[in-house]
């Protein structure tokens, strides 16, 4: 049975812990609304020039061709590169671990029955990423690795990666890009998400009356300058970076609202563990002064037998 001391001494660590992630709580608060507010002020941007770029490619007058546009046969297909983006620190409940095990069954299951003469190429981002894919036994080739991703996210990164599957996919070195990353629903929410980056995939859906619209109605909205090529080459090159950076947006709003969430729950858990403890600590010093009382009167009523 725990002692007095014991049960003290137990209150004491909680009440530690209970600063702690208190304080990990009032943070996460605060990161988490500039990064929801970045999140979703970049979807309708994003949106805008998805839709823009779809009424241009899918409607111009005359074919467009771009070699980012262009998928081989999936038999054809050798060098997949996937991008993988999880959080660069821990203390946000599953947030990490649901996102590997989507990114697993996928590239262990699925991966093998759609394409079975790839094989996957990843790319790492964020500290936990790197560090689950280095440290475990998966056997698939790393191509980069970008540890303390978010502290802060910049856009350099996007830069950088942008450069990189660009010249592996236009060299035929990668036939497809794909990226796994946490889709930020709301502050209760992060659904693992997956999209394929290249060859680009246009949502046309977003089109307005696109069954309606002849091409020259689509085209006559918009005034061209230089040329609808130029433009349409520099919306799909623009669009590629608004995937990644969306992508980042949307994972660093999910990790701050995980963590958020994770710390008020590990608060509240630790407030009710101390109201647990201190219940016990008193019943148990009942106890003792209970046991202090009998003996003390047992010893009197011994001594006045005598």
């Amino acid at each position: 049975m725990a002692t007095l001391r014991d049960i003290r001494n137990r209150i004491l660590g909680i009440k530690n812990i209970e600063k702690i992630t208190s304080a990990l709580k009032m943070v996460s608060s605060i990161k988490v609304r500039k990064a929801q507010r970045l999140a979703e002020n970049a979807r309708p941007f994003f949106n805008k020039t998805e839709k823009m770029l779809g009424e241009i490619v899918y409607s111009t007058d005359t074919p467009y061709e771009n070699p980012l546009l262009i998928s081989k046969e999936q038999s054809k297909i050798k060098n997949i590169i996937v991008f993988i983006i999880a959080g660069d620190k821990g203390l946000c409940g599953s947030f990490n671990t649901n996102l590997f095990r989507t990114v697993d069954n996928y590239l262990t299951k699925s991966f093998v029955e759609k394409y079975p003469n790839a094989k996957p190429i990843l790319i790492l981002i964020g500290n936990k990423t790197v560090e689950y894919y280095s440290k475990h036994k998966h056997n698939f080739e790393i191509l980069k690795c970008f540890n303390n991703a978010f502290q802060p996210l910049k856009y350099d990164i996007v830069t950088e990666c942008y450069n990189l599957i660009l010249d592996k996919f236009i060299n035929n070195e990668a036939d497809q890009v794909e990226i796994f990353y946490n889709r930020f629903i709301n502050s209760m929410k992060q659904e693992p998400t997956y999209s394929q980056l290249l060859p680009l995939k246009i949502n046309i859906e977003k089109l307005d009356n696109k069954s309606n619209l002849s091409q020259k109605q689509y085209t006559n909205n918009y005034i061209f300058e230089p040329s609808k090529k130029e433009t349409a080459d520099y919306l799909v090159n623009q669009y590629l970076r608004l995937n990644l950076w969306s992508a980042l947006l949307e994972s660093n709003a999910s990790e701050h609202s995980a963590r958020l969430a994770a710390m008020d729950k590990a608060t509240q858990n630790a407030n009710d563990l101390i109201k647990e403890l201190e219940l016990q600590f008193n019943n148990a010093r009942q106890n003792a002064i209970t046991t202090e009382m009998l003996e003390i009167i047992s010893g009197a009523d011994s001594l006045k037998n005598k």
